[in-house]
């Protein structure tokens, strides 16, 4: 057990362009639910604890996964992905260590993968990390705004991006790894004056950087942070399985 290491899932959604209403986490891909592939890859990466943030027919995942080993979390209000992480606080402020954040509609990220890159944050106790994929589409991302020396400055989420921000082919994963005891302290300064009137979690990232370097490392193969937004991206996946 890595016990400097806990994960948290974030599986709230109600994935309305699903065009159902099955939580989005529980859709299958190759008959097995998304957020069992999650779960699978937390599990390898043996933390000292996993926390699934539930809220849309929150029972139902619940009941989906009760026999594996977590914790659970309501954010009962889908406000963003900065307020879901918030909803961890209670169970994980006082904790040590690093918190990893997966989403649980990215169903081909490896533990392999991830490994690596949570070995170098935590040997170099880095406060932040941001997992990033060069994808030759990044329509629907955030995209990773780098400095002149190739420093990660913020990220943007497309809705609020400009003209030649869009054009970014570096993209945010939405997997990040935080130091604990900076992640909560953070995550109540962000605001929600976005075009989505969300509390992001990438503006931790901003807020952070200001103080200290954030890390963002580009994972090899972009197909394992690719997410499901709809049924045509699940149908498409299912045919690469």
């Amino acid at each position: 057990m890595n016990n400097q290491l806990h994960i948290g899932i974030l599986a709230a959604g109600k994935g309305s362009r699903m065009e159902s209403n099955l939580p989005k986490v529980l859709h299958q891909l190759s008959g097995k639910s998304l957020i069992d592939y999650v779960l699978d890859t937390a599990s390898q990466l043996t933390p000292k604890s996993i926390t699934l943030v539930v809220g849309f027919e929150k029972e139902l995942v619940k009941d989906h996964t009760r026999a594996r080993k977590i914790d659970y979390v309501s954010q009962d209000q889908q406000l963003g992905t900065g307020h879901a992480v918030l909803q961890m606080s209670d169970k994980l402020e006082n904790q040590s260590g690093h918190l990893l954040i997966l989403s649980g509609d990215v169903p081909n990220i490896k533990s392999t993968s991830l490994m690596p890159i949570i070995d170098e944050h935590m040997n170099k106790n880095h406060t932040a990390t941001v997992i990033t994929a060069i994808v030759n589409d990044s329509t629907g991302y955030g995209r990773i705004i780098r400095g002149n020396t190739g420093q990660l400055l913020k990220i943007v989420e497309e809705k609020d991006c400009t003209p030649d921000e869009k054009k970014i082919k570096e993209i945010n994963s939405g997997i990040f790894i935080f130091k604990i005891s900076y992640l909560f302290e953070e995550l109540r300064k962000i605001k929600s004056n976005n075009a989505q009137n969300e509390y992001y979690l990438t503006d931790v990232i901003e807020l952070i950087g200001k103080k200290m370097p954030v890390q963002a490392k580009i994972v090899e193969d972009s197909s394992e942070v690719m997410g499901i937004n709809n049924i045509n991206q699940l149908s498409s996946l299912e045919k690469n399985k």
